[in-house]
């Protein structure tokens, strides 16, 4: 079967279009959502095109903000217009920033390989475990206006959501844990099986994270752990591995990769990897030519 690419995007064309260019395999169909205030992105990639690949855009997008609620939604919609098209061996999500750094033929050969695993990261030490039980014992409103946005109503919004947040505090009051809470980066791989497993859960999902911080990072990776797939999991340890991108959040959150980074990102085993930056173009066209020979 085809190997399904679901692509967020908000920037970064050059890096988009590359990303693009090197997923057009005849293997693999991609599915792109671009944030709806992205006005010049989406009217620009709109004429890229694919010469092997199937290539769709969503053609109602919405607009994305960070921590949100809206984060979900948006993996949603890509999960099911691909699983409608489907069925596929693997569902990649990607952001627009993201690289593959392994050659087509050595992706599709790992997967099938490694078929009916699921590619999902954990984070497991004590400050994210901490971080993890804040995000999701209390109610946060307004996350749309974490960050940007008008200075009026970010101001105002913050001040409403720190007092609705000090007397849950005061009051010691905790929202009811009903599953086994896990926290991880978005991007994963992940089977068929597991995709429509995901959708059945939908309404349940965007009911309880409605109001959590970050679910993005939390709603996959526990719908998964509480359910069989979690017997599937290809790596349970390390998240790099788990979910086999390459991703540093040592020197960044994470670090964007530098025309320096050539000769760490080839050496790597992983299959993808970011983020990278236009600013960076000169690594960007090496890791193209160097994979796409």
């Amino acid at each position: 079967m085809k190997h399904a690419y679901l692509i967020i995007a908000h920037g970064e064309l050059p890096v988009l279009e590359t990303l693009l260019s090197m997923l057009d395999d005849e293997r693999n169909d991609v599915y792109l959502h671009v944030d709806k205030r992205a006005h010049d992105l989406f009217s620009r990639i709109s004429f890229f095109k694919m010469k092997k690949a199937g290539f769709y855009i969503l053609q109602n997008p919405v607009k994305v903000f960070w921590g949100d609620i809206s984060q979900v939604k948006v993996e949603y919609l890509l999960f099911q217009a691909a699983f409608l098209n489907g069925p596929y061996a693997y569902y990649h999500l990607l952001s627009g920033v993201d690289l593959p750094i392994q050659r087509q033929d050595y992706i599709h050969a790992f997967f099938q390989e490694n078929g009916g695993k699921e590619f999902v990261g954990f984070w497991q030490d004590e400050a994210l475990r901490r971080d993890l039980d804040r995000k999701i014992s209390r109610y946060y409103l307004f996350t749309e206006r974490v960050k940007g946005g008008n200075t009026f109503l970010h101001s105002a919004s913050s001040f409403s959501r720190n007092i609705v947040l000090s007397l849950q505090k005061i009051s010691w009051y905790r929202r009811y844990h009903e599953l086994e809470f896990k926290k991880g980066p978005n991007w994963v791989s992940v089977t068929q099986a597991f995709v429509e497993y995901l959708i059945e859960r939908r309404n349940f999902v965007l009911k309880r994270f409605r109001y959590t911080l970050c679910p993005d990072e939390i709603f996959l990776q526990t719908i998964l752990w509480n359910s069989p797939f979690r017997f599937n999991l290809y790596s349970k340890e390390e998240t790099d591995d788990s979910s086999m991108r390459k991703i540093d959040w040592e020197r960044g959150r994470p670090y964007v990769w530098q025309n320096t980074d050539y000769e760490e990102l080839v050496g790597s085993d992983m299959l993808f990897a970011r983020k990278f930056s236009s600013a960076n173009r000169k690594l960007i066209d090496k890791i193209q030519k160097h994979y796409s020979e």
